[in-house]
C-alpha cells in the first residue's frame, strides 16, 4: 500500500505564493522510518510533545526553544538523509507552485493537478493490494473534507488506485511523521524559491555582511538541505 501525505506552504513576503508538497512512502518502509525519525528528534533534544515544523527550523524562539538553530538544521539533515536507502528511495517528493489570490480554491485545483502528472503518481501494480493508497492532507480551515475528497479521489482512481476509505484531512501532531516530511520539504523549497526571487538583496554585499544576513543563511541552509533529498520533482503551474 502507498501512503501519501500532502502539505502546503506560503510566502512570508510574497503573499500570492502557494506551494504544495506531496510525500509518498511505501507502507512497508513506514514503521522503520517513523522509529528512526523520532529517534533523531529525541537525540537532538526536541520536545516529544512539540511538532518539528519547517517554520521552526531557523527560529530559536519557536518550537523547542532549548534546541539552538544549528542543532535543528543538523536534525533536519539527518531526517532528510532517511529518504534514501542503499537500494531504493524510502520517500518520494513532488512539489508544485503557483501564484494564487484564492488559496482554498487553488489548493483544491492544485493538489489533483499535481497528482495527475504521471511522474508523480505512476500506475500501480494490482497484485497484493499494491494499488491501495491512503491519502492524508494537513488540515485546512478553509477547505471542506468532502470537497477535498471529491477533487482528489477521481485522479487517484483514474490512475488505477483504490483509496483507503477516503481522502482525509488530519491535524498534525508530533507523531505525524508523514505530514512532518511534507511540511519540511514544502517549507525548504518555498524558502529557496521566494528568497531567490529577491536575490538582488545580496548583490554587492561583502562576505561578512552576507554571513550576518538571516535571509542569506536561510537560503544557503535550505539549499543544502534540499540537495540531500534523493527523489524530488518540481513543477510550476501553467
Amino acid at each position: 500500500m502507498k501512503l501519501m501525505f500532502v502539505d502546503e506552504t506560503g510566502g512570508e513576503k510574497h503573499k500570492e505564493y502557494l506551494g504544495i508538497c506531496v510525500a509518498m512512502i511505501d507502507s512497508k518502509s513506514y514503521p522503520l522510518l517513523k522509529r528512526e525519525s523520532l529517534a533523531i528528534l529525541e537525540d537532538a533534544g526536541w520536545d516529544p510533545d512539540t511538532e518539528f515544523k519547517g517554520r521552526f527550523l531557523f527560529s530559536a524562539t519557536t518550537g523547542t526553544t532549548e534546541v539552538e538553530v544549528d542543532r535543528r538544521v543538523e536534525a533536519a539533515g539527518r531526517l532528510l538523509d532517511l529518504n534514501a536507502s542503499t537500494k531504493n528511495g524510502r520517500l518520494r517528493f513532488a512539489y508544485g507552485r503557483m501564484s494564487s489570490t484564492d488559496k482554498a480554491a487553488d489548493y483544491l485545483e492544485g493538489v489533483p493537478a499535481l497528482l495527475s502528472v504521471k511522474k508523480v503518481l505512476p500506475k500501480p501494480q494490482t497484485r497484493g493490494g499494491k494499488n491501495l493508497i491512503s491519502v492524508t492532507c494537513d488540515d485546512r480551515d478553509d477547505v471542506y473534507p468532502d470537497d477535498l475528497h471529491k477533487a482528489v479521489a477521481p485522479v487517484l482512481e483514474g490512475r488505477g488506485y483504490v483509496v483507503l476509505e477516503r481522502v482525509q484531512q488530519a491535524t498534525s501532531t508530533p507523531q505525524s511523521i508523514g505530514l512532518m516530511y511534507a511540511d519540511l520539504v514544502a517549507y525548504l523549497v518555498g524558502r529557496v524559491e521566494t528568497i531567490s526571487s529577491d536575490a538582488g538583496l545580496f548583490e554587492g554585499l561583502d562576505h561578512e555582511v552576507l554571513e550576518a544576513s538571516g535571509k542569506y543563511k536561510k537560503l544557503t541552509s535550505s539549499t543544502a538541505l534540499i540537495k540531500r533529498i534523493k527523489n524530488l520533482d518540481l513543477f510550476v503551474a501553467t
